[in-house]
């Protein structure tokens, strides 16, 4: 399935479609509520919540187009994948409103595993820091549902500033798209073309200054896709490098959480106009203290280490 037109197609669905939907899902969440304090700007304005709704929708009505054109084998994993990140936004949109704890969020996208291990099932196998390791049954009980809930935590932690997640998931899905291709992976390619396409037009809401945030229901949808991305077309190792950000700032946000200091992501901004850091259980915070800076900036220099890391995940493959 080499037609480049399905592929092409497939990517403006999801961005005409996330453009197109997003102003009067902006409105309507205003008019009802469904919004949230932008505290990085003065007066903390309202800003409409859980925009990822038409962000996952856009980018499933993209990937569901590319169905009848591929065999059975790639249409069973597209569906595969979709239930994947079906279940894990479904969780996220319960999270934002219920507001549950940190401790059931963080295993809620548990459930989003279960499509994939149908997916994987009779292969056991996949890269680890240590080599290639056959896990057995542990793979589709344990490794499984390890890789999707950390996939979508890691993106909802990493979360905080105007177009953080978004823009750092276009990143490693930009990546993610090239090493599919190079590597000949085609559900790679289509689970991430579409996305790419919802990304982008996301972000142009999203990005500084921020008129609609994703919600959980956007963060555990994009690292879901992600997730599925690594294991479906076997991108595990560059997915691996690629998180290294998202890692160290999940390692340090829980360390904070049992502390019990307060995150950074809900300080209000310095009268100076440079962003608070409170405490040091963030990436962000830590690079704050070395340097302090506004957001625009410090948005600036996050992408710029997940590019980085991107880079680097891309150049194991040689």
């Amino acid at each position: 399935m080499n037609e480049l037109w399905i592929f092409l197609f497939s990517f403006l669905l999801a961005f005409i479609v996330c453009l197109l939907l997003m102003p009067s899902y902006i409105k309507k969440a205003k008019a009802t509520g469904i919004t949230g304090l932008d505290i990085h700007k003065p007066g903390s304005p309202e800003i409409a919540e859980c925009g990822g709704v038409i962000l996952i929708l856009a980018y499933l009505m993209g990937l569901f187009a590319f169905i009848p054109f591929v065999n059975e084998a790639l249409s069973f994993e597209i569906i595969g994948g979709a239930a994947a990140v079906l279940f894990a936004s479904f969780i996220g949109f319960l999270d934002d409103i219920y507001e549950t704890r940190w401790r059931i969020k963080v295993l809620t996208p548990l459930i989003g595993s279960v499509p994939l291990i149908v997916m994987r099932l009779g292969r056991t196998t996949m890269w680890t820091p240590l080599g290639f390791v056959d896990f057995g049954i542990l793979f589709y009980f344990i490794i499984l549902p390890f890789i999707v809930t950390a996939s979508a935590n890691a993106v909802n932690m990493f979360a905080g500033l105007n177009g953080q997640e978004a823009g750092s998931s276009i990143i490693i899905a930009a990546a993610l798209w090239f090493l599919s291709i190079r590597l000949a992976k085609p559900i790679g390619s289509m689970l991430i073309l579409p996305f790419l396409g919802a990304l982008i037009a996301f972000l142009f809401y999203n990005s500084y200054p921020s008129r609609v945030f994703p919600g959980d229901i956007g963060t555990f949808g994009m690292g879901t896709v992600i997730a599925c991305a690594a294991v479906l077309a076997d991108l595990e190792r560059a997915v691996f490098i690629m998180f290294i950000p998202h890692t160290i700032n999940a390692i340090l946000f829980f360390i904070g959480k049992l502390k019990g200091e307060t995150p950074p992501r809900e300080a209000l901004m310095n009268p100076d106009g440079t962003l608070p850091a409170p405490t040091v259980w963030s990436l962000r915070s830590l690079i704050l203290r070395v340097h302090p800076m506004n957001e625009k900036t410090a948005i600036a220099i996050m992408l710029l280490i997940v590019g980085l890391f991107a880079l680097a995940g891309t150049l194991v493959y040689g």
